[in-house]
């Protein structure tokens, strides 16, 4: 019973302290974003990198976002109202319905890597190795697994738990969602959910 409440009190978000946090902003209005949350106090950061734009008679450099549509911000949870009323900015990143704090050394390495000029690939999937995933659409939808390895960019391999076997399938990223263990479909979808879903006794 110990060992479960402390688990279930591990990720509870201290309003009052400083942390940084992934603010969603409206298409293009990073920079703006930026220069009013400077204007306002508000510590921030937001990644840029260099793209070459090439026409039939000229390559041109041009700033942009590494991340689109995101900025960085380092406040306390508990302020995030005044950061979601700039122009331009929309919400806060959450997960389970909370704001999602990154650690500061994520932020660190990455202001690194900008700053020495390290060429950086950005990913555009919502999870990561030994994460349980769902997966969203096709002839597997709303079955369960754990994301193993990642191959490349197109081939994920997540393994499905089928007592007494376990199976490792390779699929598509776009395919997978971060899985909690809760659902939120409405009861409604109940009975359907329950006739596609594989039992994988996780």
């Amino acid at each position: 019973m110990t060992d479960k409440k402390e688990k279930q009190t591990e990720y509870q978000l201290d309003y009052s302290v400083p942390h940084w946090f992934a603010l969603y902003t409206r298409s293009r209005h990073e920079k703006k974003v930026k220069e009013l949350l400077d204007e306002r106090g508000f510590e921030n950061f937001l990644p840029l990198t260099t793209e070459y734009h090439e026409w039939s008679d000229r390559k041109k450099a041009v700033i942009v976002p590494l991340i689109r549509s995101y900025v960085f911000v380092r406040i306390a949870a508990k302020n995030a109202i005044y950061v979601t009323r700039i122009p331009g900015a929309t919400r806060f990143i959450k997960f389970k319905d909370e704001m999602a704090p990154i650690p500061d050394f994520q932020i660190q390495a990455l202001m690194q890597a900008v700053n020495e000029g390290i060429e950086l690939k950005k990913r555009d999937y919502s999870v990561e190795t030994g994460q349980d995933v769902r997966v969203k659409e096709g002839p597997m939808k709303n079955a369960i697994g754990k994301l193993v390895r990642i191959e490349n960019e197109s081939r994920f391999f997540i393994t499905l738990k089928i007592p007494p076997c376990a199976f490792e399938v390779m699929i598509s990223p776009e395919l997978l969602e971060p899985y909690n263990g809760e659902d939120g479909d409405s009861k409604s979808d109940a009975k359907k959910k329950t006739c596609v879903r594989i039992p994988l006794g996780m």
